[in-house]
């Protein structure tokens, strides 16, 4: 059966569940479905990159505060699709468009709809925390990325989650050097002989970036050959904070010629910097899966991620190294063995062979029965129109 899937992501930028979505929506449309990825859009630059599928980019007011943002951003969506919201299936990645998907459920254009939880968080604000809370409790199908947030799901609201897991895309992120590989490093301002050390994310304390600098300071005292990278980082949060301690930090300890943040990069930029990084440090404190050190792999780089779930689900033992996020000595003691010849060598043709067990099709498929039963629902009459629409 063929179905027309409306997939719903809360930027255009290359945040994960962003990645995941877009992933998730080319994979179907290559097996034959119609499928629509919608956003909003501040700049009006549509997607980080362009999809295999057809888009819808939402025009977004630039908001700065987080709680009016969100109130923002699900109006804007749920305006676009009260004028059209055709889809068989309807699928938010996120809590702000499932809220404005539970808001044409509740005036009746929709009759229901599907959203994966990559993660939760933890808002201090109450009006956000409950979004995020309608954001999974109304959806009539949910889906997560990893048996943690499974049970974490089950136990905290009685809702059965099944993991749909994450992919790789094994055409882009190869282990392959490419002819104009090396030319990144200019554009980036880089040395050119430096042994990178890659972070992927931005400056976040979700991401430990300061217990990464920690670390990176102990290494590069050692070998000045080394050079720590912050790549990424677009976000809806405001982390302007710990990014000030971050800059002090770096400033303080006399490491601002060993140290570059790049912000966001081009998409094409990201399957370079694993290439040219000799590791991957991903000490995250709180991930739903953990796409970049996938990424990583795939390119051939060895990784360092915590020993938390969800990486010990979907890793063996030596198919990365590991590190305790609160400890930094192991970070340290992860980061040197991860830089010797003979990790870099079993990883060149060892971290391809790990990712490849990561497919998109296999994640696409475990969509389709929940999608089954979204399609079936009655369809429903709008008071206003008499169109009929379904999702």
């Amino acid at each position: 059966m063929t179905l027309s899937i409306g997939i719903l992501t809360h930027s255009t930028n290359p945040r994960g569940g962003v990645v995941h979505g877009m992933a998730l929506a080319e994979t179907l449309q290559d097996d034959g479905h119609d499928v629509t990825l919608i956003a909003p859009d501040v700049t009006g630059d549509g997607f980080f990159r362009t999809p295999r599928c057809a888009t819808r980019c939402i025009p977004a007011a630039h908001v700065h505060d987080l709680p009016t943002l969100v109130e923002r951003r699900i109006v804007e969506i749920r305006d676009s699709l009260r004028a059209d919201a055709h889809f068989d299936v309807l699928h938010a990645q996120d809590p702000i468009s499932a809220n404005a998907l539970a808001a044409l459920v509740e005036e009746g254009r929709i009759r229901g709809f599907a959203r994966t939880v990559h993660h939760l968080d933890a808002f201090s604000h109450p009006g956000v925390a409950a979004r995020q809370e309608r954001g999974l409790t109304a959806a009539t199908e949910l889906f997560t990325v990893s048996p943690l947030w499974e049970e974490r799901i089950l136990a905290g609201y009685g809702r059965h989650a099944p993991v749909v897991g994450n992919g790789v895309d094994l055409k882009r992120f190869v282990p392959e050097m490419g002819p104009r590989d090396h030319q990144l490093c200019t554009r980036y301002g880089l040395p050119q002989n430096a042994r990178l050390i890659l972070s992927v994310g931005g400056i976040e304390c979700r991401k430990n970036t300061l217990f990464l600098l920690d670390a990176f300071e102990i290494l590069y005292r050692q070998n000045q050959e080394l050079h720590l990278v912050v790549a990424g980082g677009a976000s809806l949060l405001d982390h302007s904070d710990y990014r000030r301690l971050f800059n002090e930090r770096v400033q303080a300890s006399g490491l601002a010629g060993a140290v570059t943040v790049t912000g966001t990069v081009p998409d094409d930029d990201m399957p370079v910097f694993y290439r040219l990084a000799s590791v991957l440090a991903y000490p995250s404190q709180m991930e739903g899966f953990g796409l970049c050190p996938l990424e990583a792999l795939a390119c051939g780089t060895p990784v360092v991620v915590p020993a938390i779930l969800p990486f010990k689900e979907h890793f063996h033992t030596l198919e990365a190294f590991w590190c305790q996020p609160e400890r930094p000595e192991t970070l340290v003691s992860a980061l040197r063995e991860a830089l010797t010849a003979s990790s870099q060598n079993r990883f060149q043709s060892g971290g391809p062979a790990t990712a490849s067990r990561f497919d998109w099709r296999n994640v696409a498929d475990r969509h389709l029965r929940a999608y089954g039963r979204l399609a079936a629902l009655p369809h429903v009459a709008l008071p206003d129109s008499g169109v009929l629409k379904r999702a």
